[in-house]
């Protein structure tokens, strides 16, 4: 069985699935950020390397100059060049000086070192001109190697030179300096950084997606850990609740579970789990069909067993279902369906039959007067008035099933119905010199008085014909929380098994004599008021007839 997916568990996935795009980018962003600075610091080294050595340069130059000449001043070109190569030449020893070039302010090349470079490096007038002005670098490629190039001002230049005014003067000119420097080494430093913090920006961020990934399933088994909790536990509810019986049974014919429906099914009051299930099943069907409903009767229950596999597998459920009710209903549908057809026939009968019965009856009357004292004439006579009442009662009470009167409730008095049932019958009971005992308490209903008087009536009746002579018969009554009972019970032949089942059907009757309406009758006024007829007989033993009728009294 599915359960939806909680909207927790999908947050959940989003805010984990945000958290790694954040910390990737913030991942990146501080990477490119390190190597962008990296690259910067780089860059300063450079500037300030080519600053440094430019102005130790410069002031190597002027201080040799000016200890070689003494207090003159340069009178041309030629003593100033010579002692600034062998300077410059010592420094370009060094290894990462690659270019050295002086310049003068208007341009002029005084020295220019370019035997290291793979080509002629000559710096272009706008290089000239801002480095004049301001210190200026770049980062350049000459075939193939790349090399920072940086031009400052310099005006000790216009000194040295010779044709420059005097050094104190505020109007002189600016000459340049220009100092190219190799990057293959910083660069390839700078390459092993990079590639040092890639490879941790890399790790550090496979790390935190394992780490992640971890805390996802962990969240992820939690979730589903509560999952598996609520389906075990909708599970357990649902079997514990449902109304039929569950029992699985493994390959070995093992109860392996069961249902609190199917132990009361079965009517065990122990733990049925582990037991075999021909212990608690006495089931006469082949069990390897497995297929279809088949019935069975235990006690007073009547259930139905479906026996399904489960998969492939060897094991199979076994479903319990009560039809006791069922079958109740079904019987009184049919008991219903009986008393239809009887009604059907009885009112095309009581038509065809009481005309000429009020005709036989009439003259009956008529030979008992005139024959009045002569027997046997008198005898026979009355004999046939009696019959005649008789066959018009069976009438009557062919009638009540084909159409049945609308009920008249009244607040009635069980204690006074069942005086008033004594008196009528106390010629009868005289006469077998039964016992009738009455224990009505204090019980009223709301009930038709004419027809629940008819129905103790004709359970006395009955009660009476199976009795013994000095027998007796209990007429009670009883409230027993929403109805109320009304028992007839005797101590005479009673009922075998077979008579007990057809008691209820109309014409049905164990005597000889007798029309098999009484019963038929009481259960459909006890049908009429809402209520049900329970029979509890043994032969030999005596019958016991209850009529449960619903309490609606006001009381």
């Amino acid at each position: 069985m599915d359960i939806r997916l909680d909207r927790k568990e999908v947050s959940t996935a989003l805010v984990f699935g945000l958290i790694f795009v954040l910390l990737g980018a913030g991942l990146f962003f501080l990477t490119w950020q390190n190597l962008r600075q990296q690259q910067e610091q780089v860059r300063e080294h450079m500037a300030l390397s080519a600053q440094s050595i430019g102005r130790g340069i410069e002031a190597n130059l002027y201080r040799g100059a000016m200890r070689g000449m003494g207090g003159r001043r340069w009178a041309d070109e030629q003593d100033f060049i010579p002692a600034a190569e062998d300077l410059l030449k010592e420094l370009m020893q060094d290894g990462d000086v690659v270019f050295l070039g002086l310049y003068g302010p208007e341009g002029e090349e005084f020295y220019a070192s370019r035997d290291i470079l793979p080509v002629d490096f000559r710096p272009g007038p706008e290089m000239l001109e801002k480095a004049s002005r301001e210190v200026w670098n770049a980062e350049l490629v000459l075939d193939g190697q790349q090399v920072f190039v940086q031009g400052f001002p310099s005006r000790r230049m216009g000194h040295m030179r010779g044709r420059m005014l005097q050094e104190n003067d505020p109007g002189n000119g600016y000459g340049s300096l220009f100092i190219a420097l190799d990057m293959s080494g910083h660069l390839e430093a700078y390459s092993g950084y990079k590639r040092t913090i890639s490879v941790q920006a890399v790790f550090t961020f496979t790390a935190l997606f394992i780490i992640g990934l971890l805390a996802w399933g962990y969240v992820r088994k939690k979730e589903q850990g509560r999952q598996f909790v609520r389906l075990s536990s909708f599970h357990s509810r649902l079997l514990d609740n449902m109304p039929d019986g569950l029992i699985s049974v493994n390959s070995r014919m093992e109860i392996t579970a069961a249902n609190p429906a199917a132990q009361e099914l079965l009517d065990q009051n122990r733990n049925i789990v582990g037991s075999s299930l021909s212990e608690v099943l006495p089931l006469e069907i082949d069990l390897e069909q497995r297929s279809g409903w088949h019935e069975l009767e235990m006690g007073n229950r009547s259930i139905e067993v479906l026996i399904l596999p489960i998969g492939e597998e060897e094991d199979f459920l076994v479903l319990l279902r009560d039809r006791t009710r069922m079958r109740e209903l079904e019987s009184s549908l049919e008991h219903s369906r009986r008393l239809a057809a009887v009604g059907r026939f009885a009112a095309g009968l009581a038509h065809e039959i009481r005309n000429p019965l009020s005709s036989l009856k009439g003259f009956a009357q008529y030979f008992q007067q005139k024959f009045s004292g002569e027997e046997p004439a008198s005898e026979y006579a009355r004999t046939m008035v009696s019959e005649a009442d008789r066959l018009n009662r069976v009438i009557n009470d062919l009638m009540y099933l084909a159409r049945p009167r609308s009920l008249q409730r009244v607040e009635l008095n069980l204690a006074d119905l069942f005086q008033e049932v004594r008196t009528l019958l106390e010629m009868d009971l005289r006469s077998g010199s039964v016992q009738l005992i009455l224990e009505p308490g204090e019980v009223e209903v709301k009930a038709d008085r004419d027809l629940i008087k008819q129905a103790v009536l004709n359970l006395v009746l009955n009660s009476l014909q199976a009795s013994r002579q000095g027998g007796e018969i209990s007429l009670r009554a009883t409230r027993e929380k929403d109805r109320v009972r009304i028992e007839v019970q005797d101590r005479g032949c009673g009922m075998d098994a077979a008579t007990r089942e057809k008691a209820l059907e109309p014409f049905f009757s164990a005597r000889e004599k007798g029309s098999g309406l009484g019963l038929a009758i009481v259960h459909r006024i006890v049908q009429d008021h809402g209520g049900e007829i329970e029979i509890d007989s043994m032969e030999g033993k005596g019958t016991r007839v209850a009529l449960l009728l619903p309490d609606t009294s006001d009381g």
